[in-house]
């Protein structure tokens, strides 16, 4: 089976029916996006398993190509090589996530902070019906972005902008800033750009991961999505440069380690996350890290509380901890543990003012992190 016009329109609903029964899309207006914009038509060619899959525009496209454009599967499109960073499209549900999140409504005037393949500025668009601008600091992905837009025929409502998402350069004000990199704070100038209620939504860096967090113009940050995204080149690129707190993604020499079992009661996925987001706002130390060791399972997360490859803590989803040695950092996690069991606050439930990092570049990160419980 090949494309054809039917098999493109099915594809189109089959995904946009698909990411509703999952909960990921929950309005009429963002499923007539997904159901309308063609995702095979943002890329010319997609990594999978390390492999390059070309996807010819002028061609039929056989069937288990579409399997995976139309699923929720990324597309990373670009390698990082050079002064080059990765990019590509998201998953599927990430992508409707966010889009239910930022509540958008016809007339909105959207800037996004991360172009990808030019996809999502075009589900923006199907969404508003109004201009979007786009900004990319890979010059690969941006020529992709542009090259997508013109073949969908939005030139004349979607603008893609080569540069960096510190100083986007274009005039406000947005209803909406998204970003679709992961960013270790929100620089000043966003504020400027932002729309009386309007909101940023940004994956902001938080222990190891870059939950998605809504931020109002008054500078107050709340979590929404529990998500990972590329990391952000130039000066919003998440670091310990930039934000001693919230430390980068962790990886560990092999190492001795111990496992206890039964800590605290088995978690869901959901769980889990409500937990690693917790942790975060608790200890410094929080990450995601990953040793080479049969008693550590990474299928169980990889959630953990490091100090240095000595002095380590993993919280696993099935309720056990696994650690280097018997250090303060194990008595300080189970101690943790403990009011995160008396308590289980969720991930939506924290709220925190943005504060100036100090950096080479100013950038505004959530801290000290509160509960909002009514």
């Amino acid at each position: 089976m090949t494309t054809s016009t039917t098999a493109v329109h099915d594809r189109k609903r089959g995904l946009a029916d698909q990411l509703r029964a999952e909960g990921a899309i929950t309005s009429d207006r963002v499923h007539r996006a997904f159901a309308s914009v063609p995702r095979h038509r943002t890329v010319t060619w997609f990594l999978q398993a390390g492999r390059r899959i070309d996807v010819p525009q002028e061609a039929d496209l056989p069937a288990e190509i579409l399997d995976v454009i139309y699923s929720d599967s990324p597309l990373p499109t670009v390698r990082a090589h050079g002064d080059q960073p990765p990019s590509g499209g998201s998953q599927t549900s990430l992508v409707a996530r966010m889009l239910e999140t930022l509540d958008l409504q016809p007339g909105m005037r959207v800037l996004e902070i991360g172009a990808g393949t030019g996809y999502n500025a075009a589900l923006i668009n199907a969404i508003t019906g109004a201009d979007v601008v786009t900004v990319e600091a890979g010059d690969e992905a941006a020529a992709g972005a542009a090259a997508t837009i013109d073949r969908l025929g939005l030139a004349d409502h979607v603008r893609v902008l080569h540069r960096d998402g510190y100083h986007p350069g274009v005039g406000g004000p947005f209803d909406r800033i998204v970003a679709t990199v992961g960013i270790a704070g929100i620089p000043p100038g966003w504020f400027d750009l932002l729309a009386p209620g309007g909101m940023i939504l940004a994956p902001l860096a938080h222990g190891g991961y870059h939950p998605a967090m809504a931020i109002n113009p008054e500078g107050t940050a709340r979590p929404r999505i529990w998500c990972d995204f590329m990391p952000a080149a130039g000066p919003l690129r998440p670091s310990s440069v930039f934000d001693g707190f919230h430390q980068p993604e962790t990886v560990l020499p092999a190492v001795p380690v111990a496992r206890v079992p039964g800590v605290i009661e088995p978690l869901t996925e959901a769980g889990y996350a409500d937990l690693w987001f917790f942790l975060g706002t608790r200890d410094p130390h929080t990450t995601r890290a990953y040793a080479d060791h049969p008693l550590l399972d990474p299928a169980l997360g990889l959630l953990a509380v490091v100090e240095d490859p000595t002095s380590c803590v993993w919280v696993q989803r099935d309720g056990s901890l696994v650690h280097t040695g018997d250090s303060p950092t194990l008595e300080r996690t189970r101690g943790l543990l403990t009011v995160w069991s008396a308590a289980a606050p969720r991930l939506g439930e924290w709220s925190a003012p943005l504060a100036k990092a100090q950096t080479p570049d100013p950038l505004l990160a959530p801290g000290p992190w509160a509960l909002e419980r009514r």
